[in-house]
């Protein structure tokens, strides 16, 4: 017959269970108010940018307001479809956009004074 082999036993300590230490109040707190110390995404340069591009896009929905005939009795096309309704306004709002995308993808000052100089001193 086989022989059985007897599975040896190690006497281990039994391991300590420890409770959980519970958080304090401050530590979430300042956690909280330590998040908001972070740094805009853009900058004030950008929001400048940003703001005159949006004038740009207002101002040329305003030149192309209006084009209420006088007498309603009369077709004038020279109060419709003139200069600074066709060709002016449609370009300040084009203009305004790219602007408004150039205060979005323009990097900000920040970023670059934040990195050290790794020049070698003499």
């Amino acid at each position: 017959m086989a022989k059985k082999t007897q599975k040896q036993f190690q006497n281990k300590p039994a391991a300590r269970k420890q409770a959980p230490v519970p958080t304090r109040r401050k530590d979430k707190q300042d956690s909280l108010f330590s998040a908001g110390k972070e740094e805009f995404i853009f900058g004030r340069q950008n929001f400048i940018w940003i703001g005159i591009g949006l004038a740009l896009v207002c101002l040329g929905l305003l030149a192309m307001a209006g084009g209420a005939m006088p007498d309603p009795n009369t077709w004038d096309p020279d109060i419709i479809y003139s200069f600074r309704r066709i060709t002016l306004a449609p370009i300040l709002m084009v203009a305004g956009f790219v602007v408004v995308i150039y205060g979005i993808f323009k990097k900000t000052n920040t970023e670059a004074t934040a990195q050290p100089d790794n020049t070698p001193a003499e």
